[in-house]
């Protein structure tokens, strides 16, 4: 095992333990206490990035006491933390990997968002779902687009589905709670922060506006629901600012790829698969290592596996999840991000806020639990 650098945490599963994210739904659905329960998903809002800017956020400021620092999955990505957070499962288990993941059967890329056209979701991810095991009525609350999406196949298994529109997100999240009845559950998916983030990073007027908003509603909800209502705050990852000079594009690196067949997952938490052949994994590694240096942690599947990362080191690797790890796993550091970009969207080069690696920025969310 590499010697693990002290800017990125340990593994989330390492010495038994595991990321609390896991622990956020769970207790709601396997053993609901009577009344109403309203789970909120800041997307992209970490724990070290609300500290940073407590002057925009006075909601979450006032209940700063009540607001607890705890680890999210690896990678850090929303995808993988979705599902997670709606199974109860480690990574390793459900098989959802990154924001790309691959297709053994098709040996082609799957983004886990959208899915791919003649994907059975359910296929994808056979494991059952904390709400398809639960008689508690739960209620979904997300733009009319998410309800037959591949992630809400995937991982709201179980979950009735309420559309909003991004005005009425509140009004929303009221009637959902009326139709789930006096002992239902909520979620509610906001993806604002996230999307800023991407597009303007961070460190942007664009997403300190967005901050500031997403408060804003979140104190609208809070004034809004109804008496003795318990909500849940929570995120799937936070965001570091990557730029042009921190962009590693391995397309440039030809050498680099002639052992890969294809590349998987996300800039800062890059998958690799080998071509078929003994010593391509190896030989993917050490030019790897040799060309990125400190600029990243490059781990073979071997190592990724005994280090805990996706899963309890000594746990199996499901049958249908067995094809999809990578071969070797690059889990960026400081700002950097690492792609072969000729087979990504122009957009995915021109993205501002990555996330995906063990930073503290990126793996550490909040969690607020309070009731109205």
């Amino acid at each position: 095992m590499p010697v693990w650098p002290a800017d990125l945490l340990p593994p989330p599963f390492t010495a038994g333990e595991g990321p609390a994210l896991l622990d956020v739904i769970a207790p709601l659905l396997t053993v609901p206490e009577p009344g109403r329960d309203v789970v909120v998903l800041l997307d992209g809002v970490g724990a070290d990035l609300l500290a940073e800017h407590r002057s925009l956020t006075p909601t979450l400021r006032r209940l700063e006491g009540d607001t607890a620092r705890i680890r999210t999955v690896a990678p850090s990505t929303t995808a993988t933390a979705m599902v997670s957070l709606h199974t109860g499962l480690a990574p390793l288990a459900h098989g959802v990997l990154g924001y790309l993941g691959l297709d053994p059967a098709t040996g082609r890329t799957v983004n886990q968002i959208t899915g791919e056209k003649g994907l059975d979701p359910r296929a994808w991810m056979p494991a059952p779902t904390l709400a398809e095991s639960s008689s508690r009525r739960a209620i979904q609350v997300a733009p009319a687009k998410h309800e037959r999406s591949h992630l809400t196949g995937v991982a709201y298994r179980g979950w009735e589905f309420l559309a909003h529109g991004r005005g009425d997100r509140v009004e929303a999240v009221r009637t959902a709670l009326h139709r789930a009845g006096p002992d239902g559950l909520v979620h509610l998916h906001v993806d604002d922060v996230d999307h800023a983030g991407h597009e303007h990073g961070v460190d942007s007027e664009q997403w300190r506006a967005a901050l500031g908003e997403v408060d804003a509603l979140l104190g609208a909800l809070l004034r809004r629901a109804p008496r003795g209502t318990r909500v849940h705050v929570t995120a799937d990852h936070g965001m570091v600012d990557t730029s042009p000079a921190h962009t590693i594009d391995l397309a440039e690196h030809p050498a680099l790829l002639r052992h890969v067949a294809e590349v998987t997952g996300e800039a800062r938490a890059l998958a690799l698969h080998a071509v078929p052949g003994e010593g391509a994994a190896d030989e993917i590694a050490a030019g790897m290592r040799e060309r990125l240096g400190d600029r990243a942690l490059v781990l073979t599947r071997a190592q990724v596996l005994a280090a805990g990362l996706l899963g309890p080191a000594d746990a199996a690797v499901p049958a249908h999840v067995d094809g999809r790890l990578a071969d070797v796993l690059v889990l960026a550091r400081g700002r950097w991000g690492v792609d072969d970009y000729s087979r990504r969207k122009e957009s995915a080069r021109a993205m501002v806020g990555l996330h995906g690696s063990l930073t503290s920025a990126e793996a550490v969310v909040p969690l607020l639990r309070v009731t109205t």
